[in-house]
Parts: C-alpha cells; sequence; structure tokens
C-alpha cells in the first residue's frame, strides 16, 4: 500500500545508520549520485549570459566534492516592428496594414513571441523589446527587428552599414515623408544613438546572410508567397528605411539586422504561416551564433 509506514526497530535491517552507509557504499563502488544545486547562478557579461550549475558528488565515503560548470549563453533582443510604445521620433510610423491578422504590429508581435520561445529552447537568452528599443544601448549577441512590407512591396532583409557621416533616418515631425540621412527643419527630437562601426557592419552582413540562407528555401508559391524575396540589401546603397534603422542606433549588440517578411496582400498565406517563418528565423540566427562561436554546439 502505498505510503504505508515500515519498522525501523531493531532487527529491522532498515534503521538511520543502516540507510547511511548503505547509501555511500553504494557511491563508493561507483553508482554516482549527481545532484544538481537547487539554485541557478546568472552573471550578466557583454553578449552573454552565464548559467551556472552546482552539482554535490559523493568521494569515498568521505566529503562531498562540489563541481561548477558554466555555460555562456548569447543574448537576443527581438523587436515586434510598430509595437507601442513607439519611438520618440517616429511615432507616426505605426506600420502597414492588412496582412493576414489586420495589420503589420499584429503580424510582427505574434512572429516575436514564436521567435523567442524557439530561441529559448535552443538555449539562448532573448528579451524581447516595442518600438521603443528598451532597454537603451543594451548589449548582446544579436538584434533582429521584424516586419512585413505594404501592399505592392517584397520580402528583404537589411543590417547596419557603418558610413562616415551617416546615421540614423529622419523624417517629418514624428516619422512621415523622405528619409534622410540629416533632421529636416520640423523633424522630432530623437534620443541619444549608439555607434554602427565597421565591426558591426561585418556581424550584421553575417548574421543577414545566414537569415537569408534559411528564409528564401521557405519563401515559396508551395507556401503562399507571391512577391520575390530580394535577399540582402546591397550595403549603403540598399533600402536607406532598412539600411539605417533607428533600432540599429539603440542598442550595442555585435549583430544588427531588420527583416520584412513579405508583402500584405500577395503574401497573406505565406505570413500566416507564423511557426514556419518563426523556425526559418531561429535557425539562421542559431547558425550565425554557432559560426561565430557564441553558442556551443
Amino acid at each position: 500500500m502505498a505510503d504505508s509506514p515500515r519498522s525501523s526497530g531493531p532487527g529491522s535491517g532498515r534503521g538511520p545508520h543502516a540507510f547511511r552507509d548503505r547509501r555511500w557504499t553504494l557511491a563508493a563502488i561507483g553508482a554516482a549520485v549527481i545532484v544538481v544545486g537547487a539554485g541557478l547562478a546568472l552573471t550578466a557579461s557583454p553578449g552573454h549570459h552565464h548559467a551556472t550549475a552546482v552539482a554535490v558528488v559523493p568521494a569515498r565515503l568521505g566529503t562531498p566534492v562540489v563541481v561548477a560548470s558554466s555555460a555562456p549563453r548569447p543574448v537576443v533582443y527581438v523587436q515586434a516592428g510598430h509595437q507601442p510604445p513607439g519611438e520618440p521620433g517616429y511615432l507616426a510610423q505605426t506600420g502597414a496594414g492588412g496582412g493576414p491578422f489586420g495589420s503589420e504590429e499584429a503580424f510582427n508581435v505574434r512572429l516575436a513571441a514564436a521567435l523567442e520561445a524557439k530561441l529559448r529552447v535552443a538555449g539562448v537568452a532573448v528579451h524581447h523589446t516595442p518600438a521603443r528599443v528598451t532597454p537603451w544601448g543594451a548589449n548582446g549577441a544579436v538584434f533582429i527587428s521584424l516586419h512585413f512590407d505594404a501592399v505592392g512591396g517584397s520580402a528583404g532583409i537589411g543590417y547596419a552599414v557603418d558610413q562616415p557621416g551617416r546615421g540614423e533616418n529622419y523624417y517629418h515631425g514624428q516619422g512621415t515623408g523622405t528619409a534622410s540621412p540629416v533632421p529636416y527643419p520640423d523633424s522630432a527630437p530623437h534620443r541619444r544613438a549608439t555607434k554602427v562601426t565597421a565591426a558591426v557592419q561585418a556581424r550584421s552582413l553575417a548574421l543577414a546572410r545566414d537569415l537569408a540562407a534559411t528564409f528564401r528555401p521557405i519563401f515559396t508559391a508551395r507556401n503562399g508567397a507571391h512577391s520575390r524575396f530580394r535577399g540582402v540589401e546591397p550595403g549603403r546603397y540598399g533600402n536607406a528605411r532598412m539600411q539605417f534603422f533607428y533600432g540599429y542606433y539603440r542598442v550595442n549588440t555585435g549583430a544588427r539586422v531588420l527583416i520584412e517578411c513579405g508583402a500584405a496582400g500577395a503574401d497573406n498565406a505565406f505570413l500566416r504561416r507564423i511557426s514556419l517563418i518563426a523556425s526559418s528565423l531561429s535557425q539562421g540566427i542559431l547558425d550565425y551564433l554557432h559560426q561565430t562561436h557564441q553558442l556551443g554546439t
């Protein structure tokens, strides 16, 4: 019967000393008992979190030996484009309409949640940010901003570009009109900018290429895509909204990219396949982290 009491009196062979001797005897003959420490200590470092597991191993009937192991976890920031609260200077940019969920923002939020879940399962430390990049100036391995394009648009991947004398885009007021490398007289104030260096550009381009390698095979008519995938934008000559996106200038991550996952209308059936797209983007990020030795095998 479950939970029935048993005798531990004299002659039973089940007294506390007998149990203790039997336990340590098993350890002595090679039955390893490992107890993982109740606490999991996390310490932050640039681009990584560290997960430390503490194990207690019996040592020949003597004092237990404490063994600690530490595995770095790369940090990835996932931005759901246009999700409130908005970024100062860009508050008028609320995203495209339409799509399978009624708006670009609704798609971005769903995709961000699915991507974040897949990356966490893979051992990545993931942080979510809305349109207002939070926190400002965060360190990490990757920043990725998720979007889809307007009707008549396409899919493509942008990345942070180091161009001397050029920073983030400016617009009229809170984000209307044509992107400009310098403020308009009526441009709303922006928050302080971080730097995009040549090293950041190189890492961002590497990540963009890894993402293109995993995204291109799924962007097919069979999966519901009927616009085109432009691939990776051509450096400083690419789409300014994607190459000089403000989000790149609010973080200090090693790599910084933006993806337009398709066009509203033509690609609605594809954009509805959130899990498929999230798996593709997750694999691209993981490939980059492995290749740059920021995530173990």
